[in-house]
């Protein structure tokens, strides 16, 4: 699981290195772009880690049950309840990108069909 730091940064500065990372974030116009940042800002073990809670709200979304989830994934309950708890909670945010993630899925669904 990766690490944070026993020393907290001031409260300040975390909102502006937040908003540095959302800002960086909001400029990968490409997908190359984003894969490119991904592979070289992220370690392995937090691309995994990003990837498998993506993963979780997807599976969540479309209804599978915490067992499955946790065995085909292999996370935790309490990984699993967080992500359902921000779900539940509003999850606006994950919400509207799991929406257009599974309708690009459908399209790209449709095209290998033709």
């Amino acid at each position: 699981m990766t690490q944070i730091s026993r020393n907290p940064v001031h409260k300040d500065v975390y909102y502006s290195i937040r908003d540095d990372l959302v800002w960086v974030f909001s400029e990968l116009h490409s997908q190359e772009d984003t894969k490119v940042f991904f592979y070289e800002f992220f370690t392995k073990t937090e691309r995994i880690m990003l990837a498998k809670r993506l993963a979780v709200a997807m599976m969540l979304h479309r209804g599978f049950i915490y067992r499955d989830i946790r065995d085909i994934l292999h996370v935790s309950t309490s990984t699993i309840t967080g992500i359902a708890t921000r779900l539940d909670q509003g999850g606006i945010g994950l919400k509207k990108i799991l929406l257009r993630f599974i309708d690009k899925s459908i399209q790209m669904h449709r095209l290998n069909l033709v």
